[in-house]
């Protein structure tokens, strides 16, 4: 039973898991390698907080990367949750997620054109004109000064991100 091996010898896959786990996530999600295990056994042997491993199991279980099978016992009442992966999803996720951001990066493309913008030296927040203006060139998050932006660079950045994307989307790469 292969249930995630090969999917974590993918670094982006890896980056994927670990940006939505954190560190401790990924050695819940390495102790259910290859097998089937509850919550508390992979507490245990990893020395996560019981707490920790759940909420981990619960968020692979909310992007259908992990599923369980609950079980009652029959001597205290209580549910056994068993845990498995299901990392297979992981490359739609990926591919949503690049989707989304493309979507994203080119409305920003889009807005920048033709505009003039100022933006915060402190938190980055880009403003344009008229809203600067609106707001006495003032940062609407910490009221610091804004200052003109030659939003070229910018521009750029934007298109070759947009590119990037566009060419690993189009040739099947997620």
């Amino acid at each position: 039973m292969d249930n995630g091996k090969s999917v974590l010898s993918d670094p982006e896959a890896r980056r994927f898991l670990a940006e939505i786990l954190d560190e401790e996530g990924l050695d819940v999600v390495y102790s259910l390698l290859d097998r089937e295990a509850t919550d508390e056994e992979i507490a245990e042997e990893t020395g996560i907080k019981i707490n920790t491993v759940r909420r981990v199991l619960y968020k692979l279980y909310d992007y259908r990367l992990a599923s369980y099978v609950r079980t009652k016992d029959t001597e205290i009442g209580w549910y056994i949750y068993t845990w498995k992966l299901d990392l297979k999803r992981i490359y739609d996720l990926i591919k949503l997620r690049k989707q989304r951001l493309l979507e994203e990066l080119t409305r920003e493309l889009e807005s920048m054109k033709d505009r003039v913008f100022f933006a915060c030296r402190k938190d980055e927040k880009y403003v344009p004109f008229e809203e600067a203006s609106e707001l006495q060139f003032r940062c609407p998050v910490c009221e610091g000064v804004l200052e003109y932006v030659d939003s070229e660079e910018r521009m750029r950045q934007l298109q070759e991100e947009i590119e990037r994307l566009q060419k690993e989307l189009s040739n099947g790469h997620y």
